[in-house]
């Protein structure tokens, strides 16, 4: 068995990366349609009318548009992160990084 200070082995940190990276690209169309059938009933005028309706209906398509524009910045920042870390790291580091991040939790 190698030296664990020196010892090279898979980065877990990196693992956990990809893991949420995956995770969040199949989530990633349920974020986009939130409210989007709330905002298409609102707008058609199937479940109420009137000028509240309007102003209720703005609001969710509003809410609507910026939990999109927030989500499609997440992959490209988990991305860049994924591309910075290294995919090896010592024995001693991996140990550290998974003691930290799942035993401490």
């Amino acid at each position: 068995m190698g030296d664990p200070t020196t010892q090279k082995v898979a980065n877990p940190h990196l693992a956990a990366l990809r893991q949420l990276r995956s995770d969040l690209a199949a989530a990633t169309e349920t974020f986009r349609a939130a409210l989007k059938t709330t905002a298409a009933d609102m707008g058609g005028q199937k479940v109420w009318t009137g000028r509240a309706a309007f102003g209720w209906e703005q609001t969710v398509n509003h809410q609507r548009s910026r939990v999109t524009s927030l989500v499609d910045k997440l992959l490209p920042i988990i991305d860049a992160e994924i591309a910075r870390t290294p995919a090896e790291v010592t024995a001693d580091q991996a140990r550290q990084w998974n003691q930290q991040h799942y035993y401490n939790a």
